[in-house]
């Protein structure tokens, strides 16, 4: 007797709320061939590559990421999973559909059993994601078409959105494979058959329960996982995301053995064990038992453990995109309440204020100095203000030099219409000093200035001029010294150091820095773009009355091709000895002018990386052991090195990566927790123009306290 119990109720509509339903009654059994498959090769594939992946992993936020210097093993961690993912998927899914389409008809297929009726039907599924992968190959290809050909972006979104729409209702040749025996090509047939009169309907119904429904649940567990502490987080990942990954194959195979049997149930002459066919004949399968469910765990237990517990020593960092929440506003001269404007050129440099905050101070070429300060360790959260008190009387061109106070306050040159004078700054405000503390015959923004706290009290200003007495053509730069007693500069007191061959200024690049090393004995280092020199100004006396003048040896130059950035930066040890990173013109490599004397008589010049003329100016500070810290960018790949040097070796590791370049200077502080951090702007073209981001990227386990 023909029963047709089942071909009534297939026939309901409702699809992907019914199939919900199946699969959540239902989910323990048809886990468990993911469990068997996805299990062990997911974790033998992920010991691998840990264990592999040396010098190219890094904790960024305590979350597993590749940045290292060689795209290969990127490439590796891209390509390793995807294929192992791929590879089991082509036995657990099909099986999954099995184990689904049992259940609709009151069979229960083991697991087991489905796995080897997969196996069996290998070489046509083969076939069938040959023939997907063509297919989303030339749709691709005819995206890239529609964008050369028409040059917008809607066309070029469109056309994959409806290919991948009209393709859905080829998921349907899965279970004519499995279950009908049909071939690669003729389970394609079959499906399309199948779904003739009702294919938008079907395919809307496999677009919602195959890919959207498992998309938005993927989302809303990330959104969900961003709110927890870092730690919680990447626990988080490891446990909920693999039950994630191995519940959605149970949801995504009950909607696509629903619609299957849907449509079969609607075609005529059908009865119940039309619906079964294809089905396993076996004995019902056993219990499941509850060690499953560590076994399941393994993989995410493995992966978050790993990253919590860092037995490798992977490089741990914390980054945040500070810019990333401003709201955009309109460039208004007029307007001094605005919000910050970032172009690449902005940034000046980084300093620990009071207590654990940052504050990054920016100087637009065409705008006010001003103050960003970070109002947590982190960075997340940030306070702006315009350095300059409204009646200072800026002028548009001047530069800003800064350095911090042992109170933790910031101090600040700033050009007027009288001439240099110093700002002293918190957070949220600034101060004017006491008047001028220097002049200038010459356009401020082709003046070098440097800044310098003394050990004692007070502040040395450096600052570079042409030489009045050339003339129209000057043909050599005057380097002074300016003497403050305390912050405010009342009573300044110059003093001539050098007279060195003239060169080029920007009030965007710092090519003169100054420091002040044990005795208060001040010292300068200027670097000439011109032909890539150094000059180290050093002094025997606090007051600098005998300086000396050692130049590192220039190279051949033309002086009409100046690079696009240029500049050093430079500490000095507690010995007194000058340590200096700059970028070599010669082969454009970023190196580390390492004096053995406090004069720089003597000096060992160590490579740290290649560069190249268009890449941001290196940041040099000293960690609390006294050692040399550098960060540059990359040339080969756009990433973020940072460079820590103890004795006659630097190593050089990758912090960060991008694709936009980091802006034309970095600059970096010792944070409060002794951790060297990062300043960078991110500079990438994106619709509907040029997009600048400021990061912060703080190395946590790389130097001692």
């Amino acid at each position: 007797m023909t029963t047709m119990e089942h071909v009534e109720r297939l026939r309901e509509h409702g699809v992907p709320f019914r199939s919900s339903l199946d699969a959540g009654r239902n989910l323990v059994r048809p886990a468990l061939p993911g469990v068997l498959v996805h299990v062990p090769l997911v974790t033998l594939s992920f010991a691998a590559l840990m264990l592999t992946a040396g010098g190219s992993a890094a904790l960024v936020d305590q979350r597993f990421q590749v940045i290292g210097t060689s795209d290969v093993a990127l490439l590796t961690w891209t390509l390793v999973p995807a294929a192992v993912v791929l590879a089991g998927s082509l036995l657990v899914f099909p099986a999954t559909v099995i184990i689904a389409a049992g259940h609709l008809v009151d069979r229960q297929v083991s697991p087991v059993e489905a796995l080897r009726a997969t196996v069996r039907r290998l070489p046509s599924l083969l076939v069938l994601l040959l023939v997907a992968a063509l297919a989303a190959g030339a749709t691709w290809a005819a995206r890239a078409g529609v964008l050369m050909a028409t040059d917008e972006q809607w066309p070029a979104v469109v056309v994959p959105a409806v290919a991948a729409c009209m393709a859905m209702p080829g998921l349907l040749a899965v279970p004519a494979i499995v279950l009908h025996g049909c071939s690669g090509l003729g389970s394609i047939h079959r499906a399309y058959c199948l779904t003739r009169l009702r294919l938008l309907p079907a395919a809307s119904t496999l677009a919602f329960g195959v890919v959207l429904v498992p998309v938005a649940a993927t989302w809303a567990l990330d959104a969900g996982l961003r709110l927890l502490p870092g730690p919680l987080t990447t626990l988080g990942w490891g446990l909920a995301g693999t039950l994630l990954a191995l519940s959605m194959t149970p949801f995504q195979a009950a909607v696509v053995a629903r619609q299957f049997l849907h449509c079969m149930a609607w075609r005529t002459e059908v009865d119940d064990s039309d619906l079964a066919h294809g089905l396993p004949d076996a004995s019902p399968p056993r219990p499941v038992t509850p060690g499953l469910l560590p076994a399941a765990l393994l993989p995410g237990l493995l992966f978050s453990g790993v990253v919590l517990v860092n037995p490798f020593g992977w490089p741990e960092i914390a980054e945040t995109n500070v810019t990333e929440s401003w709201t955009p506003r309109e460039f208004s001269a007029s307007s001094r309440d605005r919000g910050p404007e970032l172009r690449p050129f902005d940034l000046q440099s980084l300093h620990t204020g009071r207590g654990a905050h940052l504050i990054v101070v920016m100087d637009g070429f065409q705008d006010r100095s001003s103050l960003l300060a970070c109002a947590d360790p982190s960075c997340r959260r940030t306070s702006f203000e315009w350095a300059e008190p409204r009646d200072a009387g800026t002028r548009w061109e001047a530069g800003a030099a800064g350095t911090r106070l042992p109170d933790g306050r910031l101090a600040l040159t700033t050009w007027t219409a009288g001439g240099l004078e110093l700002l002293t700054c918190e957070a949220t405000r600034c101060v004017r000093g006491s008047g001028t503390v220097a002049t200038t015959r010459s356009r401020p923004e082709t003046v070098g200035v440097a800044l310098a706290v003394r050990r004692g009290g007070g502040l040395v200003v450096a600052y570079a001029e042409k030489d009045p007495a050339g003339g129209d053509q000057p043909t050599h730069d005057l380097v002074s010294f300016v003497f403050c007693a305390d912050t405010s500069c009342a009573r300044p007191e110059r003093r001539q150091v050098a007279r060195l061959d003239a060169t080029a200024y920007s009030a965007t690049d710092h090519n003169l820095a100054v420091a002040v090393g044990p005795g208060e004995r001040p010292v300068a280092a200027r670097y000439d773009p011109v032909n890539g020199q150094i000059q180290v100004i050093s002094c025997l006396d606090v007051a600098c009355r005998q300086p000396r003048v050692k130049p590192v040896p220039p190279v051949p130059s033309n002086p009409y091709d100046l690079p696009w950035t240029f500049g050093l930066s430079m500490a000095v040890r507690p010995d007194g000895r000058p340590v200096i990173a700059y970028r070599d013109l010669r082969d454009q490599a970023n190196k580390l002018l390492d004096c053995r004397t406090p004069d720089c008589a003597r000096a060992d010049v160590r490579l740290l990386g290649a560069g190249d003329e268009h890449h941001a100016v290196p940041a040099l500070v000293l960690d609390r052991a006294g050692r040399p810290v550098v960060a540059f960018e990359s040339r080969e790949h756009q990433r973020l090195m940072l460079a820590v040097c103890t004795g006659n070796r630097c190593e050089s590791i990758p912090v960060s990566r991008n694709r936009g370049g980091f802006g034309n200077r970095l600059a970096m502080t010792v944070n409060a927790e002794g951790d060297p951090a990062i300043a960078w702007i991110d500079h990438q073209l994106a619709p509907p123009g040029l997009s600048w981001n400021l990061h912060v990227t703080t190395a946590l386990n790389l130097t001692p306290d």
